[in-house]
């Protein structure tokens, strides 16, 4: 073989090389070949099935942490240390071509998942955002079982609603005390920006004081009915609380956002009264902003005032009626 067909020969080895390195160096990204998800699209803490996942590399780990910290919305009541071991689930579609969406959660026994927007650098990735948007955890104690739970529903214009449940439920008496079992609810809602950020949507908040009672029957229950009686009982309660500037509500669904309005049809308040339903399926709820609420019974207007102006300390023909709790 001629010199300069050697020279020739040695280029087209070298080029042959060249491009299988580069080929190979491709294939070994370990996050090109996610799968996919379409949205509508409900997360929440299952387990993660296979062993295809690509585990999340100490660099994105470093940014990743970072990020968490600065997330905004309701904080979990439950904390828990973060986990150090994470991996990619899947990617969600896009919503631009300068971003990814994916989907990780923590290995083993999952408690969190985290959505993440992240860019392609010539070398790796960049994490743009991050947000927790599953959650489980639980913690028994020797009188007591709290729990916590976020579930997260993705809409089609990339809206992020993350609902945030917590439970305590105690198992024996206290100081001869019954304790009450407690309940919170929570949502945030984000938005994922053209840029790749995720915003968080300021809830409203009220800062107008206000008296209310709320009239309520859960008719999903066996035998609560919403009867002639019912509607009757409402119009005299409207007509005697005005007397006082105490506001009324009546509902029978949507017990997780109920709206206050005042006189003007002005809206000064959004309270869940969930709470009470695992209880009760039928009567009042006294509301003032600053009190904790109380329950009363259903019953006809009369007793219902009479029992409710204490709570709201306010005297009935000079006379303070004392309330005591059923």
């Amino acid at each position: 073989m001629s010199k300069y067909k050697k020279i020739i020969f040695g280029f087209i080895v070298l080029g042959i090389f060249t491009a299988c390195h580069q080929k190979n160096k491709k294939e070994e990204n370990p996050y090109n070949n996610l799968t996919e998800k379409t949205l509508p699209l409900v997360i929440n803490c299952e387990e993660v099935y296979g062993d295809s996942h690509p585990i999340l590399s100490n660099e994105l780990l470093t940014q990743l942490f970072s990020l968490l910290k600065k997330q905004e919305g309701y904080p979990p009541t439950i904390a828990t240390t973060l986990p150090s071991e994470w991996l990619v689930e899947y990617q969600i579609e896009n919503l631009s071509s300068n971003f990814d969406i994916w989907v990780i959660s923590n290995t083993n026994e999952i408690t969190h998942k985290v959505l993440l927007t992240v860019e392609k650098t010539e070398t790796s990735y960049r994490i743009i955002a991050a947000l927790t948007v599953a959650y489980s955890v639980a913690m028994e104690k020797k009188d007591s079982l709290a729990s916590e739970e976020w579930t997260c529903s993705i809409e089609k214009d990339y809206t992020i609603k993350v609902k945030k449940k917590y439970e305590k439920i105690y198992s024996s008496v206290v100081d001869s005390i019954i304790p009450v079992n407690q309940l919170i609810e929570t949502e945030d809602i984000y938005h994922i920006s053209l840029n790749g950020m995720i915003t968080y949507e300021q809830p409203i908040k009220f800062d107008t004081d206000y008296m209310a009672i709320i009239q309520f029957a859960d008719t999903s229950e066996v035998g609560v009915e919403i009867d002639e009686d019912w509607l009757w009982n409402r119009i005299r309660m409207q007509e005697t609380l005005e007397e006082y500037n105490i506001l009324f509500v009546e509902t029978s669904k949507n017990f997780d956002k109920i709206p206050i309005l005042n006189y003007y049809g002005e809206e000064v308040d959004i309270v869940s009264i969930t709470s009470f339903l695992t209880t009760h399926s039928k009567g009042y709820i006294f509301l003032k902003k600053g009190s904790k609420p109380y329950y009363y019974r259903y019953c006809p207007t009369e007793e219902c005032i009479k029992k409710a102006l204490p709570y709201f300390n306010i005297t009935q023909d000079s006379s303070e009626v004392v309330m005591e709790n059923d």
